[in-house]
C-alpha cells in the first residue's frame, strides 16, 4: 500500500474520532424519482444515468452529507451476470468512484468548501445465500466480494461500507475479502435487523458486532430493512454489546408504500430527523439513511448534527 493511501486513511480515521460524520441517503429510489429506470449500478456505464447519479451526489454533498457512497451497491460479479455484465465489472466500479470523485471535486470548488468529504465504496450482499441455507461456499464468497473490493480500493475509496447483510456468515466473508486485499484501509459493516435485533438468518445484533470486530471490521452497525424509529432498540442493543466499538446506522426512511410503479416510504424528512437525534445518546461514529430517504432527509439531520 503506497504512502498516499495510507496518508487517505489515516485522515479519515482522525476526523472519525473528532465528531459524528454524516453519510448520505438512498440512491436507488432517488435514480428511480429521476426517471433511469433500469439497475442503478447500470448507470456507471452510460452519459445520462452516470449525470443523474453526479446529481444525487451533488444534491447529498448540498444537504450537509460528509460522505458520499459509491453507486455500486449491487456491482459484484454475480448480481452483474443476471445482466450479461459480469465482464464489466472492473469498468463499473471504477466509473462509480470517479463520478464520486468528480461530484466532491466539482462541489468543494463551487462552495469554497473547508470541510473534508469522503468516499465510501459501497458493496452490497453477493444476492446467493451461503451454506448451510444456500449453494455458495464461503470461499466462492470471498472471490465474489474480492472481484469488486480491489477495483474499489485501486481507484481510492477512503474507507469500504459493506452493507445491508443479513448472514452473518456472508458478512465475515466480505471482511475476510477486505483483509485480503488491505490490513489497513477503514471498513464500516452494517447488516440488517428486525426491531429485536436479529437478522432474518438468526444472527443477534450483539454477537455479529463482536464477531465483525474480532475479523478486522473497525465500523459495525445497521441499516436499512426497518424504520428510523424501530432501529432504535438495535441501536441500543448495540452499543450495550460493544461499549467502546465504532458504530454507524443508516434506517430507511419508514415503511414502504407502493403507489403505481413506485415506492414511497412514509418517514418525512422531519420525522426521521426526531427518530435519528435519539441515537446520539448512544455515541455514534456515523450517521446517515437507506431507502427511501433523499437530500431533504439528510439536510434535516444535517441540522442538529453539524449543530
Amino acid at each position: 500500500m503506497n504512502r498516499v493511501s495510507l496518508k487517505k486513511y489515516s485522515y479519515f480515521l482522525k476526523t472519525l474520532e473528532a465528531r459524528i460524520l454524516l453519510c448520505d441517503g438512498a440512491m436507488g429510489t432517488e435514480l428511480q424519482a429521476r426517471g433511469f429506470t433500469g439497475a442503478p449500478d447500470l448507470a456507471n456505464l452510460e452519459k445520462d444515468g452516470t449525470d443523474k447519479v453526479m446529481g444525487i451526489h451533488t444534491d447529498y454533498l448540498e444537504a450537509g452529507s460528509d460522505i458520499i457512497q459509491t453507486n455500486t451497491f449491487g456491482a459484484n460479479p454475480v448480481k452483474l451476470k443476471s445482466y450479461r455484465l459480469d465482464t464489466k465489472t472492473a469498468d463499473i466500479n471504477r466509473n462509480a468512484v470517479e463520478t464520486a470523485r468528480r461530484a466532491i471535486e466539482l462541489y468543494e470548488k463551487r462552495s469554497a468548501s473547508k470541510t473534508p468529504h469522503f468516499i465510501a465504496g459501497d458493496v452490497g450482499p453477493t444476492g446467493k445465500l451461503l451454506e448451510p441455507s444456500g449453494e455458495l461456499k464461503y470461499s466462492q464468497a470471498v472471490e465474489i466480494f474480492s472481484r469488486q473490493i480491489e477495483v474499489l480500493i485501486e481507484n481510492g475509496v477512503d474507507f469500504l461500507l459493506v452493507e445491508t447483510i443479513m448472514d452473518l456468515n456472508e458478512a465475515l466473508a466480505a471482511v475476510e475479502a477486505v483483509r485480503k486485499i488491505s490490513d489497513i484501509i477503514p471498513l464500516a459493516c452494517t447488516m440488517s435487523f428486525s426491531k429485536n435485533g436479529v437478522t432474518i438468518m438468526g444472527d443477534r445484533a450483539g454477537e455479529s458486532a463482536g464477531r465483525l470486530l474480532a475479523a478486522g471490521c473497525g465500523i459495525v452497525g445497521a441499516n436499512c430493512s426497518i424504520g428510523s424509529d424501530s432501529m432504535l432498540d438495535v441501536v441500543k442493543k448495540m452499543r450495550d454489546s460493544r461499549p467502546d466499538a465504532r458504530l454507524i446506522f443508516q434506517p430507511n426512511a419508514g415503511l414502504p408504500i407502493v403507489k403505481g410503479e413506485r415506492t414511497a416510504y412514509n418517514e418525512t424528512p422531519e420525522i426521521m430527523a426526531e427518530n435519528i437525534k435519539k441515537y446520539l445518546s448512544y455515541s455514534p461514529s456515523i450517521l446517515g439513511a437507506c431507502c427511501g430517504s433523499t437530500p431533504a432527509h439528510i439536510k434535516k439531520i444535517a441540522g442538529f448534527i453539524k449543530g
